[in-house]
Parts: C-alpha cells; sequence; structure tokens
C-alpha cells in the first residue's frame, strides 16, 4: 500500500499560470498608463467663454 510521501504530486500547469499573470500585469501596466496621461496632461488654456478652439487661425 502506497502511503501519502510516496504518491507522486499532481504536477500544476505552471505555464498558465505565469500567462494568466502576465496578462494581468500587462492590463494593469496599461491601465495605470491610460491613468497617468488622463490626469498627467494639462487641459488647455481658454481664451475666452465660448472659445473651444487653440487654433491661431480660427478666432
Amino acid at each position: 500500500m502506497l502511503s501519502k510521501a510516496a504518491v507522486p504530486k499532481k504536477k500544476r500547469p505552471h505555464l498558465e499560470r505565469q500567462a494568466i499573470a502576465f496578462t494581468i500585469a500587462l492590463y494593469l501596466f496599461i491601465c495605470a498608463g491610460l491613468l497617468i496621461v488622463h490626469y498627467g496632461v494639462p487641459e488647455p488654456g481658454q481664451d475666452g467663454p465660448g472659445s473651444s478652439s487653440t487654433s491661431p487661425y480660427n478666432p
């Protein structure tokens, strides 16, 4: 009769876990980058109350 020590452990799919962890890390990295760009870029200045263009050719 085999004891617990003699029974080989079932191997888990290590590559699958690495792929899932990499995908989640990549997703979080992209989200962080987008949030930094969204909140880090200054808003364009407003010339007047109704002006929405910053072009010098469209006063």
